[in-house]
Parts: C-alpha cells; sequence; structure tokens
C-alpha cells in the first residue's frame, strides 16, 4: 500500500532564513563616497596580504548608507579573483541590505581598470536592478591608494 504524503509532513524540508544585526546600525559607519568606503575597506582588510592575492569584498548598506557588515567573497591569485555574482546577492538579500558596495585589490599596485573589472561592475548592476540592490560603487585598491568606478563616472 501507497503512503499518502500531506503538505505537513515531517519528511519535508522546510527551509527557513533568518538575519539578526548583533549591533544597531545607527551606531555603525555611514559610507556616503568613495573616500569613507575605502577607509572602512583598509579597516577590514588584511595589510600583509594586499600586495600577495586578489581579494573581493562587499560591503552591505542599509537605506541611510550605514553599514550593515561585510563579507570576503573571494580570494584569487596575485593576478586574478573568480567572483561569482549570485554570491554577492546571496549575502545582500540574507542581510536584508539596500544597496552595496564591493572592492577588490590589485596586489601589482596598478589601479588601472581592466576589462574584466568592468564587465564584473556591470554584471553586478544588471543584477542588482533586478533585486533592488543598488551597486552604489566598486573600488580597487592597492596598499597605497584606491580607485573608484563612481569617482571615474562609470557607475
Amino acid at each position: 500500500m501507497q503512503k499518502n504524503h500531506t503538505l505537513a509532513s515531517p519528511e519535508l524540508a522546510e527551509v527557513q532564513l533568518t538575519y539578526r544585526s548583533k549591533q544597531n546600525p545607527m551606531t555603525q559607519p555611514q559610507i556616503r563616497d568613495p573616500q569613507s568606503a575605502a577607509e572602512y575597506f583598509r579597516e577590514i582588510w588584511d595589510e600583509s596580504s594586499i600586495e600577495l592575492a586578489e581579494e573581493f569584498m562587499l560591503l552591505l548598506l542599509n537605506p541611510t548608507k550605514r553599514v550593515l557588515g561585510w563579507a570576503r567573497i573571494a580570494k584569487g591569485s596575485g593576478v586574478a579573483c573568480i567572483v561569482d555574482p549570485a554570491q554577492v546577492f546571496k549575502i545582500a538579500l540574507l542581510a536584508n541590505a539596500n544597496s552595496i558596495i564591493v572592492g577588490h585589490n590589485h596586489p601589482s599596485g596598478n589601479l588601472r581598470l581592466s576589462s574584466a573589472d568592468k564587465a564584473l561592475t556591470m554584471k553586478l548592476v544588471e543584477a542588482g536592478k533586478n533585486l533592488d540592490i543598488n551597486l552604489d560603487d566598486h573600488l580597487i585598491l592597492t596598499r597605497w591608494d584606491y580607485t573608484s568606478f563612481s569617482q571615474q563616472g562609470l557607475l
């Protein structure tokens, strides 16, 4: 005899997602320009590895541009880092972020925006539009300096 399963069956896997901030967002830094974003990235970046391997970081912002949190999305080699946009927005959605700022380092010290940097940024902009999560900026950092897609008029 075949068993009849109902929707309330304990055999079905229910997925629950929760988010609970450990800190009051109103006490967190407010990121209103590329300089303040660069300063925040420098606080969380491991300075001893900024010239060794590319890393891609994410800042999560609330509607008043206060930091909800940050995440390291990927770590690569000395010349490249593979970034999955789905991973970026999965974290942004789980944190209930209204906007994001991304950043990665160039271990070479070169601040030039590569075609891969531009393509990834445009992919993130488009994905964000579909999810109503704005990409406020993309920064490239070196040990000594930074550049910003928004400052260069590319966002």
